[in-house]
C-alpha cells in the first residue's frame, strides 16, 4: 500500500475517533444533570450557542456549522469551548482538530512514513488540541473555584443590603475579575435575552464543571422553590467551601512528592534518550531508524502514559 493510502486510512480511522468521542462527550453530563433534576424537576434541553457570545464576527464556516448543528453536535462542543474560556465555533474547532491531524500526516510521511507511523501521528494531531483545551479547562475552573468565596460573601452582603439575586449577580460581574466575573455576565445577559433563570444557572453549571459551584447553584435552585433566607445559604455555602479548599491544599502538601516522583519517572526516559542520541547516535540507531525499534519507541510511550495515569490516579484523593 501507498504512503497516500496509508494516509487516508490514518485519517479515516482518526475521524472515527473523532465521532466516537463527540459521541462521548454527549453522555459526559448525564449523572450531573439527573442531580439537578431530581431537585429542580424535569429539564429542558440546553439551548445553543447564545448568539451575543459571538457578536461582531462572522461565522467563518457556515457549511460545517450547518452540518454539525444538523447531527446535534453543536451544542456539547460548545459547552467543552466555552468551559475552556474559547471564543471559538464548534465548527472552527473541528477545521482546527483536521488542520492538526493532516499537519501531522503531512510530517510523518518525512518523519515515519509507514503504516504505524501515519496511525501514530494521526492520533497525536487529534489529541493536540483536545488536550490543549482540557488543560485551559482545568485552569478556567481552578481560577473560578479561587474566586467562588470571594462572589458568595459579595452576594451575601449585597442581598443583606436589599439587592435581589440578580443584583447581587451583576455586583459579581462588576466587580471581580474574569472568569467569574465573565461567567456570571453570560449567565445575566442569557437571562435578559429570555432565558429562565434555572436554565441559565443550570447552562452555567456545564461550562464551569466546578463541584462548588454545582453545590452552589443547586442550593439557589432550591432556595428559589422552597424559599428561606439566601444570604444565610450563601454565606454557609462559602464557609464549607472555604474548609474544602484548606483541606484540598493540606492533600496537595502531602502528595507533592509523590507528583515530583512522578513527573521524574515519566521525564528520565525521555532525558536520558535525548542525551545518549546526542552523545553516540550509533547506539540510539536500533530505536531511530529500524522498523523493530519504532515499535519498542511506540511500546514504550504507551506503557509511559499508562503510568503516567496510574500515578496520576494514586495521588488524585476524593474530599
Amino acid at each position: 500500500m501507498s504512503p497516500l493510502a496509508w494516509a487516508v486510512v490514518a485519517f479515516v480511522v482518526t475521524a472515527g475517533v473523532i465521532i466516537l468521542f463527540g459521541l462521548g462527550i454527549t453522555r459526559q453530563t448525564t449523572r450531573e444533570r439527573s442531580r439537578l433534576r431530581d431537585l429542580t424537576g424535569p429539564a429542558k434541553p440546553v439551548e445553543p450557542e447564545p448568539r451575543h457570545y459571538y457578536a461582531g464576527r462572522r461565522d467563518l464556516l457556515p457549511a460545517l456549522t450547518r452540518f454539525l448543528s444538523a447531527r446535534n453536535f453543536t451544542e456539547r462542543l460548545y459547552v467543552e469551548l466555552a468551559s475552556a474560556g474559547l471564543p471559538v465555533r464548534p465548527s472552527e474547532w473541528v477545521a482546527i482538530v483536521a488542520g492538526a491531524i493532516i499537519v501531522s500526516l503531512i510530517i510523518a510521511s518525512f518523519v515515519m512514513p509507514s503504516a504505524l507511523g501515519y496511525l501514530m501521528f494521526a492520533i497525536i494531531g487529534f489529541a493536540t488540541p483536545v488536550l490543549v483545551v482540557k488543560a485551559l479547562q482545568q485552569k478556567r475552573r481552578a481560577m473560578f473555584d479561587s474566586q467562588i468565596v470571594d462572589a458568595l460573601t459579595l452576594m451575601a452582603s449585597s442581598i443583606r443590603s436589599g439587592f435581589s439575586f440578580m443584583k447581587a449577580m451583576q455586583m459579581v460581574a462588576q466587580e471581580m475579575s474574569p472568569p467569574i466575573s465573565v461567567e456570571f455576565e453570560r449567565v445575566i445577559n442569557e437571562i435578559n435575552i429570555g432565558r429562565q433563570t434555572e436554565d441559565a444557572l443550570r447552562a452555567s453549571v456545564e461550562r464551569v464543571k466546578s463541584y462548588d459551584f454545582d453545590l452552589v447553584v443547586t442550593a439557589v435552585l432550591i432556595q428559589l422553590q422552597v424559599g428561606g433566607n439566601l444570604a444565610d445559604v450563601l454565606e454557609t455555602i462559602a464557609e464549607t467551601i472555604r474548609e474544602r479548599m484548606r483541606i484540598a491544599g493540606e492533600i496537595r502538601a502531602l502528595t507533592a512528592e509523590g507528583r515530583v516522583s512522578g513527573v521524574a519517572l515519566v521525564l528520565i526516559p525521555v532525558f536520558l534518550g535525548v542525551v545518549l542520541t546526542l552523545i553516540n547516535p550509533t547506539y540510539m540507531h536500533v530505536l531511530l531508524y529500524e522498523k523493530v525499534g519504532h515499535y519498542m519507541l511506540v511500546a514504550a510511550g504507551v506503557l509511559q502514559v499508562i503510568g503516567a495515569l496510574i500515578i496520576r490516579k494514586m495521588l488524585v484523593l476524593e474530599y
